[in-house]
């Protein structure tokens, strides 16, 4: 009998390799579609501070989310991965591209000298830490969703570890292509669930 975490590891390998065997051209297309159908929802033309993610590996582009919401003047927080704690990352406020440069993994993110905000920024029933207010929306990227709203990740428990710790009550959405969306995924307790999965096709609330 197979175990969650075995579950997940198969099915983590098919979706990656379906998300990398992707055409560019055809990636970069339903990217465009996927970011147009969230920047046409309310949620996204309301919120006045957004969190977002920086693709990696096949992951949907938020190029255009991106550029809109500093064009719009929202307040824009970023991801970056801590180097001294494994499975760990914090939020860091950027005005511009200016501020990215290559972290861990590869991954581009805020410069390590700008300074982040831990899992209490994205709460503001805790306060926030040291942030004046939390987002109106996180934008999510995964290797997988199911309909309910869990999410499958890479397996370092970044977000899983983040939001975990937050009262967050804000809008969570999941961004990814259709096909990465299944019928139902082996969920642990650590797992959580976005409120809305974004896609090429559709706008799921869940």
């Amino acid at each position: 009998m197979q175990t969650s975490i075995s579950l997940k590891a198969a099915l983590r390998e098919r979706m990656c390799r379906l998300r990398q065997d992707q055409p560019p051209d055809t990636a970069l297309e339903k990217s465009r579609v996927v970011q147009e159908r969230l920047m046409d929802s309310a949620c996204w033309r309301e919120a006045r501070s957004v969190a977002l993610y920086m693709p990696f590996r096949g992951e949907t582009a938020t190029d255009r989310i991106l550029r809109d919401a500093w064009q719009r003047g929202c307040t824009v927080f970023l991801p970056r991965v801590l180097p001294n704690a494994p499975g760990h990352m914090e939020f860091v406020p950027c005005t511009g591209r200016e501020q990215l440069c290559t972290g861990s993994f590869g991954l581009t993110e805020p410069l390590p000298g700008l300074p982040g905000f831990g899992p209490g920024f994205a709460s503001r029933e805790k306060g926030g830490e040291a942030c004046v207010s939390a987002p109106d929306v996180v934008v999510i990227p995964g290797v997988a969703f199911d309909r309910r709203g869990w999410r499958l990740g890479f397996g370092a428990g970044c977000y899983d570890r983040f939001f975990g710790a937050s009262v967050f009550v804000g809008c969570c959405v999941g961004l990814c292509f259709a096909f990465q969306i299944v019928d139902s995924l082996s969920v642990d307790a650590w797992d959580w669930r976005v409120h809305a999965l974004c896609t090429e096709e559709e706008l799921l609330w869940i």
